[in-house]
């Protein structure tokens, strides 16, 4: 989130002053409103948008003691993308889930006969596809209400702290001091949820809300004790000296004997506490709910627009599929190109990052937020001190926070799988379904044991969603980006190929094949089939992380990237913003009406 200066005239003592006390003091709680997660998403995120009407902020906010989630992110990235970000955390699964429940009813109905179904038996009858997606799709946009509901219910709110909605907007003063107290937010905030975009880290306001919420206090009255053990302190985490100088007096700080064995302990133990508090730290690149959302939406059409195909042009389906294929396959290419480039873009930016290289329109604004970080950081309140101290936090856990969330960049998380995996089962059900119905019967001709073959298939159809989504993201990092027109249509061209070639082996040279054999061998050859596919990608990514680690060794690799890049950061002057933008531009691209 960036904010923007809204009082040059205001002293910057002064609200550096006032943003510390709320800092010392957080059950200082004045004009803190937090609102709910509906109201976060109405209308498709509509507060996201630059151009929203004005608000009704005490209509929309309620007070509240404390933030359940403090959502950080960046004015500068798109409406659509941070409110699919949003679908993808919050409300994905319980879609999906609905959706499942919603077509495993549709398929017991099918196969007791209560719902009809199509003459031909592997076409099915799109009654499970239909009632699980119209659920699943319904509940992913109503599940945020549906919980506000619930909340409003049970007499429980939980609260988000969401700025253009919690600042108030027609106050100037409430308006100032709701942006210098933001600090305060973050220390009332159980949680914090970063909409991550390749802008995220270049806005100093959104560094300082990462500063606020990943930083351990100081407290000034144990200093002088450790004046006397700096240097054999100066290896441990700030938070273990800060554990150290809080449970150990003087005379243990000095002993020179035993400070070794109490630093190892402290890091061990801080290390620990560090990852249960990092576990609410949760950083989501809005481009992954993009994907995942684009993947649900589209494999479901294609599912449908496939069974009504082989219902109305039977003749049709081959050729029709292979476009069809095609014309999924060029955006696919275009959206897994896109995910690992923001991918690694975000591990390049943690392990390059300065607060120096960070934008901040207003100098008063960089000195305010420099000042915070330096109380928050630094023991001896040394600028240079604080700000590295807080460099080198945010390369550290902030990147194992990230890989704990995401893994490599080769690997799939299993959102990004889950839409289509969710699409393939609800087809094989209808499939099975159809199949179980015309076996029993009176004419039928069905092959005793094909429902039971065809459900084998259906799942190892399945656990190929996972591995094809793999293949096409290392498929995307091997085959470069091209310049020229040219040469992109050709490197799409080839990944089609590649994907193609990939489906092609393990549909019809592997499944295809088991599935003519015989009951008792194709079923059981089918699931370890499936079970291999679904497997093999996370197996992969383990080797690959394993090389990397090996290879770069581990994340000292992050400091030194920092170092160098603190090296470079001091050989270039430091420049606020492009002088290409004027203040309006920037306030409205920044923090619209805040």
């Amino acid at each position: 989130m960036a904010i923007a200066h809204t009082s040059s005239d205001m002293d910057l003592h002064g609200r550096t002053s006032t943003a510390l006390h709320s800092l010392q003091h957080p059950g200082s709680r004045l004009h803190q409103r937090g609102v709910s997660l509906a109201t976060v998403m109405d209308f498709g995120g509509r507060y996201f948008g630059h151009n929203a009407a004005e608000i009704d902020h005490d209509a929309l906010s309620f007070p509240v003691e404390k933030y359940n989630t403090f959502i950080s992110h960046t004015w500068r990235t798109g409406r659509i993308a941070k409110y699919a970000a949003l679908l993808y955390y919050t409300s994905l699964f319980p879609a999906l889930s609905f959706g499942l429940v919603a077509g495993i009813l549709a398929f017991a109905l099918q196969v007791n006969g209560i719902l009809p179904t199509y003459p031909e038996p592997l076409h099915g009858s799109l009654w499970g596809t239909g009632l699980g997606g119209c659920t699943c799709f319904a509940t992913l946009v109503m599940w945020a209400r549906l919980v506000d509901l619930a909340e409003s219910t049970r007499g429980t709110k939980v609260s988000y702290f969401f700025d253009r909605l919690c600042i108030n907007q027609s106050d100037a003063k409430l308006k100032q001091s709701g942006i210098d107290s933001i600090g305060a937010c973050l220390r009332n905030s159980d949680s914090m949820l970063v909409l991550w975009a390749p802008e995220y880290f270049t806005r100093l306001w959104c560094v300082f809300e990462l500063a606020v919420f990943l930083e351990k206090s100081t407290n000034a009255k144990f200093k002088s004790l450790l004046e006397n053990s700096h240097a054999e302190m100066r290896q441990a985490s700030v938070g273990a000296m800060l554990d150290l100088r809080c449970n150990s007096s003087a005379t243990e700080i000095k002993n020179e004997e035993t400070m070794p064995a109490r630093i190892v302990l402290a890091t061990s133990a801080q290390r620990t506490r560090n990852e249960t508090h990092d576990r609410k730290l949760v950083i989501i690149p809005v481009q992954m709910g993009v994907f995942s959302m684009a993947a649900l939406v589209v494999g479901y059409f294609a599912t449908v627009c496939d069974g009504a195909v082989h219902v109305l042009a039977d003749q049709l389906v081959e050729p029709l599929s292979a476009l069809a294929f095609f014309l999924i396959c060029m955006p696919l290419s275009r959206l897994v190109r896109r995910y690992s480039q923001v991918r690694l873009e975000l591990n390049k930016q943690i392990a390059q990052f300065t607060v120096s290289q960070a934008n901040c329109y207003c100098p008063e604004d960089r000195e305010f937020i420099k000042a915070v970080i330096t109380y928050l950081y630094s023991e001896t309140l040394n600028e240079i001190d604080g700000i590295a101290a807080f460099e080198h936090v945010l390369r550290s856990r902030v990147q194992q926070n990230v890989d704990n969330i995401l893994g490599s960049r080769l690997n799939v998380p299993w959102r990004l799988a889950a839409g289509g995996m969710f699409n393939q089962t609800m087809h094989g059900l209808d499939v099975v379904a159809a199949l179980l119905v015309q076996s029993h019967s009176a004419d039928s001709d069905v092959v005793e044991g094909e429902p039971a073959r065809q459900a084998a298939r259906s799942f190892a159809n399945v656990c190929l969603v996972p591995a094809f989504l793999y293949c096409a993201i290392v498929t995307s990092c091997l085959l470069p980006e091209r310049k020229s027109k040219l040469g992109q249509f050709a490197s799409n061209a080839m990944f089609v190929f590649v994907m193609s070639c990939f489906l092609f082996v393990c549909v019809f040279l592997v499944s295809g094949q088991i599935y003519k054999m015989r009951t008792l061998v194709s079923v059981p050859l089918n699931l370890t089939f499936g079970l291999i596919v679904i497997s093999g990608p996370a197996c992969c990514n383990y080797v690959s992380c394993c090389f990397d680690f090996h290879r770069h060794g581990g994340p000292s690799s992050n400091q030194e990237a920092g170092q160098k890049a603190d090296q470079e950061c001091n050989q270039v002057p430091d420049e606020d913003e492009s002088t290409e933008e004027t203040y309006r531009e920037e306030a409205d691209r920044e923090h619209p009406k805040v």
